[in-house]
């Protein structure tokens, strides 16, 4: 039995070595093993509350191609290229871009469409020998719950673009990574898209898979959360308040600089973008000339209009040129050489105080000329304008502070003495982002100190709910001027309120507010409306404190345009109720403005 148990062994080891050998050593070259991706889920984003969701995924489906194993001979290629156009109802041209992109190698696998039916999954499925190469898999896709709200917050996903690859393979990027175009999903993307991990696969010579493997450790790490600043109630009632209006909303805290609503109109739908190549979609949003995609509160600049009279007032109680009880005509313009700046009123005698609440052109154009353009410039950029305030949010501007050297410099003029006035009330070449003027109230609001404005309230692990970063509250602002410089201001923006230009538009029935309206004048075209304000004026706990800053361009009058979208966001946060009970109660308050008649004379407070 030894004997014959020996004899069966050698035959067998003649055949597998002899015989079959060649056999196997071809197999075993035919049989290929390839890494495939596995996409993780990114991190969901929440509203301040930590509960809301505003951004999330759902499962789907994603057909990928790898070159490797797509036909070369080109009837072949041709042929499957036709078929897989139709069922994935892209342009054969279109798939064939995507194949030979400069940044796609020929061994990657990289994904054509996302987003696919199942019924065309199932097809793949039952026809895998007609489409070598075509591959499908489960790929999360991306939703946006509230459709465009926050669409410039949030922003959008897209398929990773070669230039990105080529920027960000380093840091693990691949090509099938969807990563951040816009908004939160782009600045803080690393956080939220997690590590993906690999699938072995081991295909056979006619390019078939005959198992799949996933080592320990090579497995999807999710995308973290992040948590946002945004209140959701306040930012759906800062959008109906806007309501489609071109513009922009600012909501914070002044005490933190969290925001709590940012609005920019027109907006777009981000879940548009969840086949990720709807070229014509983009196209037709880019060429849109209402510039949907322009984030207006940080990315977009206007003349400041009358809102830079505070910082011309800021400078004139600070310096001590100008005595604040000082008084001037104020008689519908003031005559520089053989040119004259006109007011928009006639407004009699006044001072400082009486300046703003009325708003007076000719106070500010005088005084200004005893400032000088220089203590104006370099006050406005103490106060925060000609900067970024570092939000994070990508495309921030930083405005434009002329000065004397800047008119040189961009202009190649010399500076004149109405160049300085203009410049008092807040035209010339002044320009300003809304969110710089609503950092200018906060600055008000919080007597001199201005806490940079952010979105991210803390990121915590999707994994064990560890925190992984809580953000602090910085101070970007802390002013030389006196605090109470900054309390004269804060009480003349109630008089605004109580007695001046925004007396009607402004009024609210719960809360005391501290405003000032802007009408900017531009070009051939109707002026920009500004209105910013905060609220509680008085309040013994400064974290109740909020302000709310609009400009609505080519809205004309901001006391009758811009005032009341503050007004209606302010009463509905303080009252506690809709958006439409707080326009009840506002009008309310209107009639009894109107009642009361809004032409008495102005009273200074006494401690002014």
């Amino acid at each position: 039995a030894p004997i014959l148990s020996f004899l069966i062994f050698i035959i067998v080891l003649f055949s597998l070595q002899i015989i079959k050998g060649p056999a196997y050593e071809l197999r075993a070259k035919t049989n290929r093993e390839q890494f495939s991706i596995l996409p993780s889920i990114r991190g969901i984003i929440y509203d301040r509350s930590g509960e809301v969701i505003l951004a999330y995924n759902r499962k789907s489906f994603a057909v990928s191609i790898v070159p490797q194993n797509f036909p070369r001979i080109k009837e072949e290629k041709d042929i499957i290229l036709g078929k897989l156009a139709i069922l994935l109802e892209m342009d054969k041209d279109e798939i064939l871009q995507i194949m030979e992109g400069k940044a796609y190698s020929r061994y990657g696998s990289y994904v054509l469409k996302t987003d696919v039916p199942f019924k065309d999954i199932v097809f793949l499925a039952e026809h895998n020998r007609d489409f070598p190469g075509v591959y499908w898999k489960s790929k999360p896709v991306r939703v946006y719950p509230y459709n465009d709200m926050l669409s410039h917050v949030l922003g959008y996903v897209g398929m990773i673009s070669e230039n990105e690859l080529l920027e960000l393979a380093d840091i693990g990027y691949n090509l099938e990574s969807v990563i951040g175009k816009s908004g939160i999903e782009k600045i803080y993307d690393i956080e939220l898209k997690g590590k993906d991990g690999f699938v072995r696969r081991i295909v056979d010579a006619t390019n078939q898979v005959s198992a799949e493997i996933i080592d320990k450790g090579a497995g999807p790490v999710p995308g973290n959360y992040v948590v946002l600043t945004i209140d959701k109630d306040i930012q759906a009632m800062a959008e109906k308040a806007l309501d489609k209006r071109i513009g922009t909303v600012v909501v914070s805290k002044p005490s933190t600089g969290e925001i709590l609503a940012l609005v920019s109109y027109p907006r777009y739908d981000p879940n548009l973008f969840i086949s990720l190549r709807d070229k014509d979609f983009f196209k037709n949003l880019t060429l849109d000339k209402r510039k949907p995609f322009l984030n207006r509160a940080i990315q977009a600049q206007y003349p400041a209009g009358s809102i830079f009279k505070l910082v011309v007032a800021l400078g004139i109680l600070d310096s001590g040129k100008v005595p604040p009880k000082k008084e001037f005509v104020c008689g519908g313009g003031y005559r520089v050489g053989d040119r004259f700046f006109s007011d928009w009123a006639d407004h009699g005698i006044v001072d400082l105080y009486k300046a703003i609440v009325v708003s007076c052109d000719s106070y500010f154009y005088q005084t200004s000329l005893v400032l000088g353009p220089e203590a104006i410039y370099q006050y406005a950029k103490e106060l925060g304008f000609g900067n970024k305030l570092g939000i994070d949010l990508v495309g921030e501007l930083d405005g434009t502070v002329p000065n004397p050297e800047w008119k040189r410099e961009v202009k190649g003029d010399i500076w004149y003495d109405g160049d300085t006035l203009n410049l008092a009330i807040g035209q010339g070449y002044l320009l300003v982002t809304p969110l710089q003027v609503n950092a200018l109230t906060n600055l008000i609001a919080n007597r001199g100190v201005l806490m940079k404005p952010h979105l991210v309230s803390e990121i915590y692990s999707a994994k064990s709910d560890e925190i992984l970063y809580r953000r602090s509250s910085d101070i970007l602002v802390n002013s030389n001027i006196g605090k109470e410089d900054f309390e004269f201001i804060a009480n003349a923006m109630r008089g605004v309120v109580t007695d001046g230009t925004a007396k009607w538009g402004g009024a609210v029935f719960s809360a005391e507010v501290a405003g000032k309206t802007s009408t900017a004048e531009v070009a051939g075209r109707e002026t920009h409306s500004w209105y910013t304000a905060f609220a509680p004026y008085i309040t013994d706990d400064p974290d109740e404190i909020i302000s709310v800053t609009t400009i609505v361009e080519h809205g004309g009058a901001g006391s009758v345009n811009a005032a009341p979208i503050v007004s209606e966001i302010i009463e509905a946060i303080f009252a506690d109720v809709s958006l439409e009970t707080a326009r009840k109660n506002i009008w309310k308050k209107r009639t009894e403005v109107s009642a009361r008649g809004a032409s008495r004379e102005i009273e200074e407070p006494a401690d002014l």
